[in-house]
């Protein structure tokens, strides 16, 4: 469970990271219309009458979150619709860290979401702009890795609504600490951790 390029809002700006076998070159453009959760129509930060061709080049796109971590798609094309250009990927985003995020510890009760899954609250242990880590201290919930599940919860006068995926599990004694991979866009995310750091805790 990716990101989706639909998740991104119309009218906000992504780079096109273009390149053929001899060059490369990166392009501004501005979502103009969601079409379909990987189709979208965008307008080139190109100040040209001249129609572009890209045929014969790689591209991926990569949306630049306000200080948060990078989301890429790894492969895209481009091609002309009317006076405007249609952006179309082929898998979903990932969060492309360049630095190891900063993770704040939150102690924090949220509301569950899984399907199949009876549980209604886990224990937020401690967050991140990449992942979020949850304590299952009556070791209830048993999760695979793999799993996807969301939490919602508030604090600090923010909202959270966060999509994650299992990538680690800790067995303890009296506990089960599983650390999760973010999945969705939170806009949130990035000014509550600020929040966070401050307090530290």
């Amino acid at each position: 469970m990716g990101i989706k390029l639909s998740e991104v809002a119309e009218e906000s700006t992504v780079l096109l990271h273009i390149s053929n076998e001899t060059h490369g070159m990166t392009m501004n453009a501005t979502i103009q219309k969601i079409v379909k959760d990987d189709i979208s129509i965008i307008e080139l930060d190109y100040d040209s009458n001249k129609r572009l061709s890209f045929d014969n080049v790689k591209i991926y796109v990569e949306y630049c979150q306000d200080e948060g971590v990078p989301i890429i798609w790894r492969e895209a094309k481009v091609f002309a619709y009317k006076d405007k250009y249609v952006l179309q990927v082929f898998s979903e985003g990932v969060r492309h860290n360049r630095r190891g995020s900063f993770r704040v510890g939150v102690g924090v009760l949220a509301r569950l979401s899984m399907p199949g899954c009876s549980v209604p609250q886990v224990m937020i242990r401690d967050i991140s702009l990449t992942g979020f880590s949850i304590t299952d201290r009556k070791q209830e919930l048993k999760l695979e890795i793999g799993d996807e599940l969301s939490v919602k919860f508030e604090d600090r006068a923010h909202m959270l609504d966060l999509a994650g995926r299992v990538v680690r599990i800790e067995e303890h004694e009296d506990r089960v600490i599983y650390g999760l991979e973010i999945c969705n866009l939170c806009k949130d995310l990035s000014s509550y951790i600020s929040v966070r750091q401050r307090i530290k805790g």
